[in-house]
């Protein structure tokens, strides 16, 4: 009888599907492609934004301000800007910055400025890099000069029997001290800087406002006017409030539905404003308050 050996041979097993191999990753893809979904939903039928910049106080610096600009810029759900002053001015530079970059983003996106309760001086020059300006009747703007401050302490100096040994490396180096008397030639010397600057504002001004240049003269020494004289003066625009501005826009750039408004968040605002740093701290208004501004003055009403 012939002798027969049954070897079991090894066969693989059949592979399990791969939920079963990793049933971690399933519910991870599930929610994944819900998230997709939600998200590719959500910017369909999102109502389309107009957004917000709000500029007020003193104007000390311009990084923040143009981070949110250019946020704006490159959302595309975000149909046009409007900026919503309440300033009395600040420092010339980033007034001019502002305005630059206010300047630069209305070639592709509509830009508005709204004047709360004074958009005057340097809150006027970042006005006009808008497309239009629309102010209530009773907003206070204009202030079209510029203002250099300095302190003369030297009587109360000797009062305390203080005196103040100065090195410099050149003789106009301490001007401006608030240690001593002005001279006649320092004084001239940031006079002409002051006209240089004033100019330039009269000069932005002129070239994006309909505004004769002979007009300039009565309208540029630095007064400044109410919401309805601005409009008769052609300073702006029209006389609307915020949320008419809001409809002007959106009339403007023909959306028929209701629009949603979007205010760019900055984190560092976020966390001042829940610790309201500057109430403790008013050390950043009180230390700044030097060099060139183009300043206006608050009027209650």
């Amino acid at each position: 009888m012939p002798f027969s050996l049954n070897i079991p041979q090894n066969t693989p097993a059949p592979k399990k599907p791969w939920p079963k191999r990793f049933p971690v990753l399933l519910p991870l893809f599930v929610f994944l492609l819900l998230i997709i979904g939600y998200s590719l939903l959500n910017r369909s039928v999102a109502p389309p934004l107009i957004g917000i910049i709000p500029i007020e106080g003193v104007i000390l610096e311009s990084e923040t301000i143009i981070k949110k600009i250019r946020e704006l810029e490159t959302n595309p759900q975000v149909k046009g800007i409007i900026v919503h002053i309440n300033s009395p001015g600040g420092a010339v530079a980033p007034s001019q910055e502002i305005f630059s970059e206010l300047i630069r983003i209305k070639s592709t996106k509509k830009v508005y400025a709204s004047l709360s309760s004074v958009a005057a001086s340097g809150g006027y020059y970042i006005a006009i890099g808008a497309e239009k300006i629309y102010a209530n009747p009773g907003s206070l703007t204009g202030s079209i000069g510029v203002i250099m401050q300095s302190f003369n302490v030297q009587k109360l100096m000797n009062r305390l029997g203080i005196n103040v040994e100065i090195i410099k490396s050149g003789e106009n180096k301490d001007i401006g001290s608030a240690f001593r008397s002005m001279k006649m030639a320092e004084r001239k010397l940031l006079e002409s800087v002051l006209e240089d600057t004033h100019r330039q504002f009269v000069n932005a001004v002129l070239e994006n406002r309909p505004i004769a240049t002979d007009r300039m003269r009565f309208l540029a020494d630095g007064r400044i006017f109410s919401g309805k004289q601005a409009l008769q003066h052609g300073l702006i625009d029209g006389l609307a409030g915020f949320r008419e501005t809001v409809e002007e826009m959106r009339n403007a750039l023909g959306i028929t539905e209701a629009v949603q408004l979007y205010y760019p968040l900055d984190k560092k605002d976020a966390i001042l404003s829940m610790l309201d740093l500057e109430s403790i701290f008013p050390i950043k208004k009180t230390f700044t308050y030097t060099g060139l501004f183009y300043l206006g003055s608050f009027l209650n009403y």
